[in-house]
């Protein structure tokens, strides 16, 4: 069981009805449902759920000048009652129009260009390498003839993976999980631009019309839809092309 946040697309709806329109969004994956009839597999994905955000740096961007606008969702409390703190430039979601969502994009290219930069810096003695991906491949066409201990001795013999591994902790470009060399293994602005999809997106979508996206992993009942850098890509050009009245919020759910 885990927690994630979901981000929530709703259509224009009277600021009053948000709450109930937000149930009706979430409720054909509430896993507390009844399992549908003729044996067929529910499509839970919840089993509670609470907005999120407006009270920490997870909150969406309010666009400056609109923080006491109505259509500005701070929800009070938490599911169990206990009073939430808000801030100001922060908020659970609201109308898209009133969301800033330029703000953070531009912050994070300004991060992602220091790292890129620091990177190139740090990789420049060495000769290019390879990817751990690249030996795994090799290690999954041929598993007898190549072992994986073998994939990873020859990962690890490249000199920029020796350098990697062997980094002071004060390399605060290098990512704190995964493969560095895979991490930058794209020029400065595919790097950059890959970084600022994520600016906005959360892990999960949920569509205006009701299609649960999970980035991390393929939903089962959904094949083929975008992961990984794919769903970034997707997800942050989706949310921007929303109609300014369509209403976006963070959602935080068990699983």
């Amino acid at each position: 069981m885990a927690k994630e946040i979901v981000t929530v697309c709703l259509p224009s709806v009277p600021i009053e009805e948000w709450e109930e329109a937000l149930k009706a969004a979430m409720a054909p994956f509430d896993m507390n449902q009844p399992e549908p009839a003729g044996g067929e597999e529910p499509q839970g994905e919840w089993d509670w759920y609470h907005v999120y955000g407006g009270d920490g740096d997870t909150g969406l961007p309010v666009l400056a000048g609109h923080e006491d606008d109505p259509r500005i969702i701070h929800h009070p409390v938490f599911s169990n009652g206990r009073p939430r703190a808000r801030r100001t430039a922060r908020c659970d979601g609201g109308a898209r129009g009133l969301l800033d969502f330029d703000t953070d994009r531009s912050a994070r290219a300004a991060e992602a260009t220091a790292k890129w930069d620091g990177w190139s810096r740090f990789a420049s003695p060495y000769p290019p390498a390879r990817p751990l991906d690249d030996f795994h491949r090799r290690f999954q066409d041929d598993p007898l003839g190549y072992p994986f201990e073998k994939a990873r001795q020859d990962y690890l013999s490249q000199p920029l993976a020796q350098a990697v591994l062997h980094a002071p902790e004060g390399a605060g470009f290098l990512p704190r999980v995964g493969d560095a060399i895979a991490c930058f293994g794209t020029d400065r602005d595919g790097f950059v631009q890959q970084e600022v999809c994520r600016a906005i997106p959360t892990n999960v979508l949920l569509t205006l019309d009701g299609t649960w996206i999970d980035g991390t992993l393929d939903p089962v009942h959904h094949p083929g839809l975008p992961r990984g850098d794919a769903y970034f890509r997707y997800a942050d050009a989706y949310l921007r092309s929303l109609d300014n009245d369509a209403f976006v919020i963070r959602v935080r759910f068990h699983s």
